[in-house]
């Protein structure tokens, strides 16, 4: 028994991450998990723009939502109007999403520990880690679908692979397909979120002339913006909406714009920790949030709508680009037409990459590494997110727009509560301080330990936000078809009555039971975070002495007041 204990120590020792040495805390940090230092903070606004271009809308997902809104009885320009209403929305919420990150250059996961505390934050990271599954999942089936239709370009044959498989959700070609883009996306993960700034801004550039490249030849190829535009209702077949169902179908176009983005809003610090000084995030969200969002989901409804003109034999509408590229490449039949299906197909391929690894695996990465930081960094993290992607079964999850919204549109139940609690506590209660070190405290010792290391005030005012939507959340997986009185309305509503509901209760809660030292900050840069701080220099390791006791106390002032100058 004794030889198996030691085996098995030895190789747990073996993929034991390394811990950084040079912090005096109580938790167990590596590299991936502390306040970046300026060397690991590259990213200027420009290298936000390029992420958000590819992972905020020059993607599958930004090209299908507008077109999916029409199943809800739009017209093009009513779903146009709700696409812009709420993306430029969005951009402010992610601004204020992504301000600790900005500023205290910490990820999502330890800012989490001040509103949730020291153990109650693991209640919302369980979320955003199923969360970052199931996108990342069903990304990866975006992309493969792409790489399918490129395989069918060059070996038409491929296409041969056609036995039914889930059902008949997916071919033998789908799963094949899936399980190569899988392959493709793993060395991608090796690379460290920092040095992915520059295949960003090649990988939108890429994806935008595509964009403009298709809705071009779509306009001129159709001769105008096509039948959905003229007589949504006679080529969609769905009946348009009028009077309140009109204003109801109005509200929860934007609601479900909203939840398709709310994961990214909701943890916007794990990329904006790399940001190199706290307002370069700024310009990528004001601008291009609503107007990458407006422009890419405007393509596809053209492009849909004039698809619907030049292949009126199709079923259904083709609001995936994957199935307008393939219409395309089937009915025009040429080479030519093939080469141009083949070049947009893999200019869809790289900003799934950047969906599937930068803005999904990497970021659940993080969070696993901020959870299990003995055993976890951003590199492995990652790879036990692809490897989820089997078991999410995305085939199934998306194979309408129907279903396309339901999936979407959940997530504002749960995550606008959280973001009412967040917002509340960070920006309204703190004025946005955080004290860094007793974020990486594991005992009372800590101002965010709060109850036993649970922040019981987030959890009552996360379930005061969340009941009431239950209803509507339940109406809405099994007959999203029908009214059930005012829970349908209030589930349309999610996102804000949630995030309202929520934080209103926990300002409540802290007027009578006030939060401790809720404008505290340290009185040092102990993490070298906005600075290569003197405490720093020359500390190796535990042994050669106390973080906290290392500087006179005039050099202690000094280096406080510099903090609190820079954040």
């Amino acid at each position: 028994m004794a030889p198996q204990t030691s085996l098995v120590s030895r190789i747990a020792r073996r993929i034991e991450v390394k811990r950084d040495t040079d912090t005096d805390v109580d938790i167990y940090v590596n590299k991936d998990t502390r306040p970046l230092p300026p060397s690991r903070r590259p990213y200027g606004p420009w290298h936000f723009v390029g992420l958000w271009m590819v992972t905020g809308s020059f993607n599958v997902g930004g090209w299908t939502t507008g077109s999916s809104l029409i199943s809800l009885g739009l017209n093009v320009w009513q779903s146009m109007l709700a696409i812009i209403i709420a993306n430029v929305f969005i951009g402010f919420v992610c601004i204020a999403g992504g301000h600790p990150g900005a500023k205290w250059h910490i990820g999502f996961p330890i800012w989490m520990k001040q509103n949730w505390g020291i153990w109650g934050y693991l209640f919302p990271m369980t979320i955003r880690v199923f969360l970052s599954f199931v996108w990342t999942a069903t990304n990866t089936w975006y992309g493969s679908q792409c790489l399918k239709l490129l395989l069918a370009c060059i070996w038409p044959s491929f296409l041969n692979l056609n036995t039914k498989l889930a059902s008949g959700a997916m071919e033998v070609c789908d799963l094949v397909a899936f399980i190569l883009y899988v392959l493709l996306c793993l060395p991608l993960m090796w690379f460290r979120p920092e040095s992915y700034k520059r295949p960003f801004l090649v990988a939108s550039t890429f994806v935008a002339t595509t964009v403009f490249v298709l809705l071009i030849w779509s306009v001129k190829r159709a001769g105008g913006g096509g039948a959905l535009l003229a007589d949504v209702s006679g080529v969609s077949g769905v009946a348009p909406a009028t009077g309140s169902a009109l204003g109801w179908a109005f509200v929860a176009a934007v609601t479900a714009n909203i939840g398709g983005m709310t994961t990214h809003m909701w943890s916007q610090s794990d990329y904006t920790r790399y940001a190199r000084k706290p307002g370069d995030q700024v310009l990528a969200q004001v601008i291009m949030v609503p107007l990458g969002a407006i422009v890419v989901a405007c393509a596809g409804l053209v492009c849909t709508s004039c698809a619907a003109t030049l292949y009126p034999s199709e079923t259904k509408l083709l609001w995936q680009p994957y199935a307008f590229l393939d219409a395309v490449r089937r009915y025009e039949n040429n080479s030519g037409a093939r080469a141009g299906v083949a070049f947009a197909s893999i200019a869809f391929m790289l900003s799934q990459f950047g969906m599937v690894v930068a803005s999904n695996s990497v970021v659940a990465g993080i969070d696993l590494a901020a959870l299990l930081p003995r055993w976890f960094t951003v590199r492995r993290g990652g790879y036990v997110t692809v490897a989820s992607v089997f078991v999410m079964q995305p085939w199934s999850l998306l194979n309408s727009a129907t279903n396309f919204l339901t999936v979407v549109g959940s997530f504002n139940v749960f995550l606008g509560p959280l973001m009412g609690i967040m917002f509340a506590d960070y920006f309204l209660l703190r004025k946005t301080n955080i004290k860094l070190t007793d974020l990486y405290g594991s005992g009372p010792q800590s101002i965010y330990w709060y109850a036993r290391g649970w922040n019981w005030r987030a959890a009552i005012a996360w379930i005061a936000g969340v009941w009431f939507l239950l209803p509507g959340l339940a109406q809405r997986a099994v007959a999203p078809k029908d009214i059930w009185a005012g829970w349908t309305r209030l589930y349309q509503l999610s996102w804000f009555l949630g995030c309202l509901v929520s934080g209103l209760t926990y300002l409540a809660l802290d007027y009578f039971w006030p939060v401790p030292e809720r404008l505290a900050v340290d009185d040092m840069d102990y993490f070298g975070t906005f600075g290569e701080a003197p405490v720093l220099d020359g500390v190796g390791s535990p042994e050669e002495g106390s973080m906290r006791g290392s500087l006179p106390v005039d050099e202690k002032v000094k280096v406080a007041e510099n903090v609190r100058d820079v954040v």
